[in-house]
């Protein structure tokens, strides 16, 4: 019975070493992100779950247990953001291969002037060229070159074309960042999202891409 204890005990080992390691790295994290917080001049609390009920984009209704982590909210050029760590839980497998998945997103929002209605624009890629050949609509505008590029999700199709006029369709597509970063206009938010952890040094970065997109919008677009 020797091997097997000497076995069980180097396992619980290896687990307490596991969950040190984890708790050190957790740590590190909120001290870097209360560090860039307190030096940029904006607030950071390690979790704020409520944050959740402003966006009703695919990726937030899918699997369990989703939640946010690491937020940290402030103001670029006179416009109010957050900027988050969003996961969630995803139950894969069957029998007794049966595990959990956490995915997670780094994810930057931005408060736009009025709720208008959803638009989401997004690389096209191929698996989205297969959804159109099965009637799922991908808005077309006036540039074929932009069409080829980008795949327009609309809730109504005269806002997309006020938002997507030609000269932000020539800078979308000179400009490097729309091949990682899509945005999403819903309800009062502007959002954008990267997979993977949200990192300190990468907030700045997707706070300019927002405000950005939201200044090259048309004020009339905001009118009643």
């Amino acid at each position: 019975m020797e091997p097997f204890y000497i076995a069980f005990g180097t396992f619980i080992l290896i687990l307490v070493g596991v969950a040190l390691i984890s708790r050190y790295v957790s740590r590190r994290r909120r001290e870097a992100f209360q560090a860039w917080a307190r030096d940029s001049g904006w607030t950071y609390v390690p979790r704020d779950d409520r944050w959740l009920r402003y966006f009703n984009a695919p990726m937030f209704r899918r699997g369990i247990r989703r939640g946010t982590r690491h937020v940290v909210t402030g103001s670029l050029r006179g416009r109010k953001l957050v900027a988050f760590e969003y996961y969630y839980v995803e139950r894969q497998g069957s029998g007794r291969n049966k595990r959990n998945v956490t995915y997670r997103f780094a994810v930057a929002a931005l408060f736009t002037p009025k709720v208008r209605p959803m638009l989401e624009v997004s690389r096209e890629m191929i698996g989205h060229r297969i959804m159109g050949v099965f009637g799922m609509k991908d808005l077309q505008l006036e540039s074929e070159e932009f069409n080829r590029a980008f795949r327009i999700e609309a809730e109504n199709d005269r806002f997309a074309y006020d938002i997507l006029h030609p000269r932000t369709m020539e800078w979308m597509l000179g400009d490097e960042r729309f091949k990682s970063l899509p945005f999403r206009l819903e309800g009062p938010m502007l959002l954008t999202w990267t997979r993977g952890r949200l990192i300190p040094e990468n907030v700045p970065a997707m706070a300019t891409f927002l405000v950005e997109v939201i200044e090259r919008v048309p004020d009339y677009v905001w009118q009643d």
